[in-house]
């Protein structure tokens, strides 16, 4: 029944296709497919739930392309996205490095793979799609940039919600920015991740690179709209200093009287999944999102509410990026910048620290040293 219950609420956020392939994910059945008449020339690397579930549903059905190899170091996992996708077999990942069909490569494998799997497919002139984080420590996002500088490739990055509805909504509401500060506050359920979950490993980055820096990134966003601040203050609280990373509350003030504040909560495991609810103040525009499936926004004496179905954090246009010859690609300079505030902040977490200042010129002048 609880099972049955989950369904149905899943169907009611995400529409039967979308939580069909969710299903599959979970239990790995290959289904019954028409087979695919797309030009095939993507390969995936990292196949577990997000992998099948989420890039899959979007390549398989809303890409002009399709998958031709994938490879996960989970081998049933592997091959059970090679049955559902109709694939041969890769037995090696270097096969779809060196595959000259193969033109284009997400990577979605454990976090701490993504820089090394990205040099290489850069390196072989692949169009690259690196999934969140792009790095996980100093040393990788320093390759990484340098790899990126030195390769005429495209490279694409699966931080989604810039490209959520409600975002380019707001976006769009506002219309003009001035030179004033903005404020922003996220409430976020997070999935309760047990102890001998992946994520605790300790070269993973913690969930500040795994989760927190979802709405880092989405914070370097929005400041972008006016102007990024140089200065920010960040003072951490842990409810529990044997669990660093889980239930804690990261709260920026910047140079520009900027106010940002994140809590992270995962106590028990929400029943549809990660929830997100988003308060935002600039100007005289007040809105309030409710976990990407609706926005409230006040303007004066204008009242606009919107709703979106399926809920929508993004994953469409962002996963799409590649196949975008004009619209809805990300500045990347965005996202180096959330990467390396998010990689500051792992090491405040990871120290225990409570107190600290992050200087965005500076951190560039040491990375770069």
């Amino acid at each position: 029944m609880y099972k049955l219950k989950k369904l149905i609420r899943f169907i009611t956020i995400y529409g039967i296709n979308r939580t069909l392939f969710k299903v599959f994910g979970r239990l790995r059945v290959s289904g019954v497919r028409i087979p695919s008449l797309k030009k095939r020339n993507i390969a995936l690397i990292g196949c577990g739930q997000f992998g099948f579930a989420t890039i899959g549903y979007f390549i398989s059905k809303k890409s002009p392309y399709n998958f031709f190899k994938a490879f996960d170091v989970d081998k049933k996992n592997q091959k059970s996205f090679e049955k559902f996708y109709n694939l041969g077999h890769t037995e090696y990942v270097d096969e779809i490095f060196k595959d000259k069909k193969i033109e284009t490569v997400y990577i979605a494998s454990n976090h701490y793979t993504h820089t090394e799997y990205a040099i290489k497919a850069i390196e072989n002139n692949k169009i690259v799609y690196i999934e969140k984080p792009i790095s996980v420590n100093y040393k990788q996002f320093k390759s990484l940039i340098s790899t990126v500088e030195k390769f005429d490739t495209k490279i694409f990055v699966g931080y989604n919600r810039p490209f959520s509805g409600a975002i380019i909504d707001l976006k769009k509401a506002i219309n003009s920015f001035e030179d004033k500060p903005f404020s922003l506050n996220y409430f976020i359920s997070g999935h309760l991740i047990e102890k001998d979950h992946w994520y605790r490993n300790p070269e993973e980055g913690t969930r500040i690179c795994g989760n927190v820096g979802h709405w880092l990134d989405l914070t370097m966003h929005i400041l972008s709209w006016r102007k990024v601040p140089n200065e920010y203050y960040i003072n951490i609280s842990y409810s529990n200093l044997y669990e660093i990373d889980d239930n804690i509350t990261i709260n920026i003030t910047t140079e520009c009287n900027d106010i940002i504040s994140i809590m992270l909560t995962a106590r028990s495991e929400p029943f549809e999944g990660i929830n997100e609810t988003l308060n935002f103040q600039y100007n005289k525009t007040i809105a309030k999102i409710d976990d990407f499936r609706k926005m409230t926004i006040w303007q004066d004496e204008k009242l606009t509410k919107k709703r979106y179905w399926p809920k929508d954090v993004g994953h469409h246009k962002a996963i799409l990026q590649p196949f975008n010859t004009h619209k809805y690609k990300r500045d990347l300079k965005e996202v180096k910048n959330s990467t390396l505030l998010m990689l500051f902040i792992t090491d405040m977490v990871l120290n225990k620290e409570t107190n600290k200042i992050f200087n965005l010129n500076k951190e560039w002048e040491q990375l770069n040293k």
